[in-house]
């Protein structure tokens, strides 16, 4: 059961956690990079996963990773990295959170033991992941071209010395 977790929940969420993150930072990415980043980011939280031991631990090795992914692959700061993946992973809580409480008040509870279920729940964040990294992506180079502060390097280095 844990690889229809691993390939119907856990692949899709962390594409759309990667991809989210990339429109934060300005990078498009192709899909096919996508795929092969999330690919690698899920199999190394799963491996986390597996090991009995301290809860969440999954949840930092992750974040690290997507931290570092940004870092190296957009060529960005750290800080704009770290800025973006725990803006993102806090939307993905945010985002959880409404819908199993939407989920619970409507159908009741749902164990953990019940795999499909618990996956087509996770669906709906990634949906709003998603939505939330095209709306970013639109959005973006407007604002950017409309704050005179954000391009306050490009227009200082436009002056004359």
């Amino acid at each position: 059961m844990i690889f229809i977790s691993f390939v119907f929940q856990g692949l899709p969420e962390t594409a759309a956690l990667i991809f989210t993150s990339f429109a934060i930072v300005g990078y498009n990415p192709k899909v096919r990079e996508i795929i092969i980043y999330s690919l690698t980011l899920v199999s190394l939280i799963y491996f986390f996963r597996l090991f009995p031991g301290v809860f969440g631990l999954h949840t930092l090795v992750g974040v690290i990773a997507l931290v570092i992914l940004i870092c190296r692959v957009a060529k960005v700061s750290l800080g704009v990295s770290f800025f973006a993946a725990f803006s993102t992973m806090f939307l993905l809580f945010f985002l959880e959170t409404i819908v199993h409480l939407l989920f619970v008040n409507i159908v009741g509870n749902v164990s953990r033991n019940q795999e499909l279920i618990w996956v087509i729940i996770g669906w709906p964040q990634i949906a709003g992941l998603v939505g939330t990294g095209i709306l970013i992506r639109k959005i973006r180079p407007i604002v950017i071209k409309s704050q005179r502060w954000l391009n306050e390097k490009q227009v200082s280095s436009d002056k004359p010395s």
